[in-house]
């Protein structure tokens, strides 16, 4: 061969590699531009997945203080790690793969304590019902104590208001009392009088009536004898009423009451020289109760 062709033939190989050598780096260039727009779309994949984790974490509410703890330090964990992600280099593909995997291990480990926290967040509204169930029970209780103790009341004032009619209707009523002034004959016989120079006793009578709710048995009964001025004639004693009053008296009757109607006279005597003109007021008390009285004017 000829120096002319096999140098034609050696330019024509170097023109070939050359071409090829352009080709390949053309197409070297165009891959790695390739791969360079994955890459960034990846990286930006990944901190877009991290983004997403973190606000996971960072709305979950959890009353537990340790798993709130937890929370916080996966919180700070993941920040890192997407900071690594935003710092990494465009050639550091192997590290695109490791935070690949170290992402779904999050992800796993999220799942897992989202569960807990569904758990703890479930219990606590449960808790919560059994809460407000247990507050409308105590409620309902104190409405019913409440209730019960206005009812207790209602009973006591009714109860109350029963024995004061039961107390009224157990009264011994009495026909009016009649009272006369008499005086002593030499024959020993009273006779009755008008005169007070010429009394030496009074007497005294009326019925007691029949009463069916009272209870049977000894009655006591007082008489008192009161002058214009108010003093008793012939005092006996004292005795206290049942309203409270504590009176003195002049003569005292015991009385078998049998609920019937059942008639009472009492003869009081007197010194001549305590009595004087005037009115003679003469009262009757029949159980502890006033019953009435009569008015007997001496001249």
């Amino acid at each position: 061969m000829s120096k002319s062709k096999i140098k034609n033939f050696v330019l024509l190989v170097l023109l070939l590699v050359l071409l090829f050598l352009s080709f390949f780096t053309v197409k070297q260039s165009n891959d790695y531009t390739s791969l360079k727009e994955v890459f960034k779309q990846e990286k930006a994949d990944l901190e877009n997945e991290l983004d997403e984790i973190i606000k996971d974490y960072t709305t979950v509410v959890v009353q537990k203080k340790s798993l709130s703890k937890r929370l916080r330090k996966e919180i700070v964990k993941m920040q890192e790690l997407k900071d690594s992600v935003k710092n990494l280099k465009e050639t550091n593909y192997n590290l695109i793969r490791r935070y690949r995997k170290r992402i779904a291990s999050l992800e796993r480990e999220n799942k897992k304590l989202f569960i807990k926290v569904d758990s703890l967040n479930t219990v606590n509204t449960v808790l919560a019902q059994e809460n407000t169930i247990a507050k409308e029970i105590i409620e309902q209780k104190e409405n019913l104590n409440t209730e019960l103790e206005e009812k207790n009341k209602e009973l006591e004032e009714s109860s109350e208001n029963l024995k004061a009619k039961v107390a009224v209707a157990g009264i011994i009523k009495t026909t009016p009392v009649k009272a006369i002034a008499m005086k002593e004959r030499s024959s020993g016989k009273l006779t009755s009088t008008s005169r007070s120079s010429r009394t030496d006793a009074f007497k005294i009578n009326f019925d007691l009536l029949d009463n069916p709710v009272t209870e049977a048995g000894d009655k006591k009964v007082y008489i008192q004898i009161l002058d214009e001025n108010k003093q008793v004639i012939a005092a006996k004693g004292n005795m206290n009423l049942k309203n409270g009053d504590n009176i003195t008296y002049s003569d005292s009757v015991n009385v078998d009451y049998r609920n019937d109607r059942i008639s009472l006279v009492s003869f009081v005597l007197v010194n001549r020289d305590d009595i004087n003109r005037g009115k003679y007021t003469i009262s009757a008390f029949v159980d502890g109760v006033y019953s009435g009285n009569a008015v007997v004017k001496l001249r």
